[in-house]
């Protein structure tokens, strides 16, 4: 872990199925009191869609070799949660189900292929959700994870991942045990790789937990710590993270996730 401070915020005023793109929204922190749980959440599941990744400031390992520095960097994105599946025989199941992306991508650019996409649906839980959050930029002369990326979209493995009822529970584990695989050879724990992120988020609908951030319908953005952060001058607007009352995005790594309820079925 190289120090990185992670801040999580949520975008004020704006809904999942109601927002407007052009519209600049306040961010606060994700602990705010004016942020109200919603305990309803517990009983409906909620989806998880990915909305943005910025990178802007990732690891320059060729500079520390005398080499001239590299912008093109291959990163890895892995959300974890814990879902509790319903059995026929009317007991629960939990499993730490996975997700993981690779992204080819510059310096002061953004992943491409990410906005909208439904990561996780249909997710239950008990009391509070949690969610583990690693970036980890892959060292390309190592390995070449672009052959694993174009599978993991041939064979659809963010469909398989959809947490709603009528996917069978053998698929989930079969998909998240895919994943583990994945990161095992391309992930952190390899060589040369390095881990920008590691951080477990824990959101519930009725606070009680220290540390712990409030849980409801909207847009989160995890958000690097940098000199002068202040969430009070960010703002949510065209689906990414910019100064108040400008067009320059934040001077920070952050990723966007949208949190809403489950449509019951």
């Amino acid at each position: 872990m190289t120090g990185r401070i992670l801040n999580l915020g949520y975008v004020k005023d704006a809904s999942v199925d109601s927002y407007d793109p052009d519209e600049p929204y306040s961010l606060i922190s994700a602990k705010d009191s004016s942020i109200k749980p919603d305990p309803e959440m517990v009983a409906t599941g909620v989806d998880i869609g990915l909305m943005r990744l910025h990178i802007h400031n990732a690891p320059e390992r060729r500079r520390f070799l005398g080499l001239l520095p590299d912008r093109s960097y291959e990163i890895m994105v892995t959300f974890a949660s814990v879902h509790i599946h319903q059995r026929s025989d009317g007991d629960r199941d939990v499993m730490k189900v996975k997700y993981s992306k690779f992204f080819n991508i510059d310096k002061e650019d953004s992943a491409g292929g990410f906005t909208y996409k439904k990561m996780f649906q249909g997710l239950k839980f008990k009391r509070s959700l949690s969610l583990d959050v690693k970036l980890t930029e892959i060292d390309n002369n190592v390995v070449d994870p672009d052959p694993l990326a174009s599978l993991l979209e041939d064979t659809g493995i963010g469909t398989v991942l959809d947490l709603a009822p009528y996917n069978p529970k053998e698929y989930i584990m079969l998909a998240s045990n895919i994943v583990s695989k994945i990161q095992e050879v391309f992930g952190s724990d390899k060589a040369g790789d390095d881990p920008l992120w590691e951080d477990s988020l824990v959101l519930e609908p009725k606070p009680t937990i220290p540390g712990s951030y409030r849980l409801r319908e909207g847009f989160y953005a995890i958000i690097e710590e940098y000199p002068g952060f202040d969430f009070g001058e960010i703002v949510y607007q065209n689906n990414a993270l910019y100064w108040r009352e400008t067009h320059d995005e934040i001077p920070a790594n952050y990723l966007v996730f949208s949190v809403g309820k489950s449509i019951p079925v």
